[in-house]
C-alpha cells in the first residue's frame, strides 16, 4: 500500500478486510473517517448485490464536499481511497490498480484443477462474446461470479475482462473453489444455449475443449 503515498492526488485511503470490516491499513491526510466509510458501504454493498441478485459490484463512489471516495476491492479485502470530487471514479480505480499492479508481487502456483476451470471460464466468455458482444459477456461472467458468495468470491475477480484469481487461497478450499467454478461454467453455457440456441452454443463449447488441449 505504500505505493498509495506517493500518488499526490489521494488524500488518504483506508484497507479493510471484506469478512469483518476490520481496519487492515489507514493513511493520508484526510479528516473523514475513512475505514468506517469504507466498511460500512462495502458491506452495504454486498448486502444490497445479494439481496437483489446484482452480481459483483465493481466499485462503489461516494461524494461528500470536495472529496469524493472510491471503494472497490483489492484481493481478499476492500480499498477505499479519498480524491477530489471532480475526479473520475473509473479512472481513479484504474491508475491505482496499475500503480499496485507495478509492485512487485510473491507469486503462487494456482492447482492445476483451479487453473484449468479460470482458463475455461475465460475462453468460453471469449467464444460466446467473441470481438463485438465481448462486454455483455464480461457481465454475465460477473453476473455468474455474484452466485458464489462466501470466502471463495474474496479470492477472485474479473480484470481487463478475464477471471483471475487475485490472492493465495488456503489449500484446505481447493476442492470448494472447483465446485464453484463449475457453478459459473454451467451458468455461462445455460445463458450460452438461450442467448444464441443449443446447437450454436454446443459449438461453442466444443471449440473452447479444443482449445485447452
Amino acid at each position: 500500500m505504500e505505493i498509495l503515498d506517493k500518488i499526490p492526488w489521494i488524500s488518504g485511503y483506508a484497507l479493510v478486510r471484506a469478512e469483518d470490516g476490520s481496519t487492515v491499513a489507514m493513511k493520508g491526510s484526510s479528516t473523514s473517517p475513512l475505514g468506517e466509510l469504507v466498511a460500512y458501504f462495502s458491506s452495504a454493498s454486498e448486502a444490497i448485490a445479494n439481496n437483489l441478485l446484482l452480481g459483483t459490484i465493481s466499485y462503489v463512489s461516494l461524494c461528500y464536499g470536495e472529496h469524493r471516495v472510491v471503494i472497490f476491492p483489492h484481493e481478499s479485502k476492500y480499498l477505499g481511497v479519498e480524491v477530489e470530487k471532480t475526479r473520475n471514479a473509473v479512472e481513479v480505480i484504474k491508475n491505482i490498480k496499475s500503480s499496485l499492479a507495478a509492485v512487485e508481487k510473491p507469486k503462487f502456483e494456482l492447482p492445476r484443477s483451479v487453473s484449468a476451470k479460470v482458463q475455461q471460464i475465460n475462453l468460453l466468455v471469449d467464444e460466446f462474446g467473441g470481438q463485438e458482444n465481448k462486454e455483455h459477456w464480461v457481465e454475465l461472467l460477473n453476473q455468474g461470479l455474484g452466485i458464489l458468495g462466501g470466502e471463495i468470491l474474496h479470492y477472485i475477480g474479473v480484470v481487463d475482462g478475464k477471471l483471475i484469481v487475485k490472492d493465495r487461497f488456503p489449500e484446505d478450499k481447493t476442492d470448494d473453489f472447483v465446485q464453484g467454478l463449475r457453478s459459473v461454467i454451467d451458468f455461462l453455457v445455460k445463458k450460452g444455449v438461450l442467448e444464441m440456441g443449443s446447437s450454436q452454443a454446443r459449438s461453442k463449447v466444443q471449440s473452447v475443449i479444443e482449445r485447452m488441449k
